[in-house]
């Protein structure tokens, strides 16, 4: 009787392994139209565990987003744009926009890829998932992923819960090669809105531009 358990239990494990991939293009496909949410939870600081509060504006089909922070107080009034091929780091206190190409870009201050935050498909790229089952959060029914990240990233893995009735990201769980858990993000007030791109590239005109 062992075989058959075992036999079905294998099965089992290699179809959640290849659906993971179709969830993920679900949600790419839903959130193709304009989109924005709020990004909340904590993250680990220089000082230690930090609440992180960052609104999100997206117009995937133009491969256009924009992260402005709101908290931990050392971040507030920076933002991030993800165009393309480069990601803009805007720095507040120092009126300067760090432009660095996409594929080795981080966010200043939080030491994570931020496409990773925002864009489902940069993650198919970057990260290998494999779905773990379903659970049910105050949302809806949600899919349970995990992934393992390439390197840098400035993760190792990520656990991500996709609502099931509307596929797009409900939580992500960051966390290092020792398990520590990096940051642990909700997804709120998310709508579709109307954005235009010029409102997601702009930033002050007096800004000192530095290419890196």
């Amino acid at each position: 009787m062992r075989k058959p358990a075992f036999g079905l239990a294998l099965l089992l494990a290699l179809a959640l392994a290849q659906s993971a991939g179709e969830i993920l293009d679900r949600v790419a496909r839903n959130l193709q139209d304009p989109w924005q949410a709020t990004l909340q939870g904590t993250f680990q600081g220089p000082m230690g565990r930090e609440e992180l509060r960052v609104r999100v504006l997206a117009i995937p089909r133009e491969n256009l987003f924009r992260l402005e922070f709101q908290r931990p107080g050392s971040l507030e009034g920076n933002f991030t744009v993800i165009t393309e091929r480069e990601v803009w780091n805007y720095l507040y206190l120092t009126n300067q926009l760090i432009v660095t190409p996409k594929e080795r870009a981080q966010v200043q201050g939080l030491g994570l890829s931020p496409q990773a935050l925002v864009d489902p498909g940069a993650l198919l790229e970057r990260v290998g998932f494999r779905l773990l089952g379903e659970e049910r959060l105050p949302e809806g029914v949600a899919w349970r992923l995990l992934g393992q990240a390439k390197e840098g990233q400035g993760f190792a893995t990520l656990e991500l819960y996709v609502l099931k009735a509307d596929p797009r990201p409900l939580r992500l769980v960051f966390r290092d090669e020792a398990g520590v858990v990096l940051a642990d993000l909700g997804v709120a007030e998310f709508r579709r809105a109307s954005l235009r791109p010029q409102d997601l590239r702009r930033y002050p005109r007096d800004a000192q531009v530095i290419r890196r």
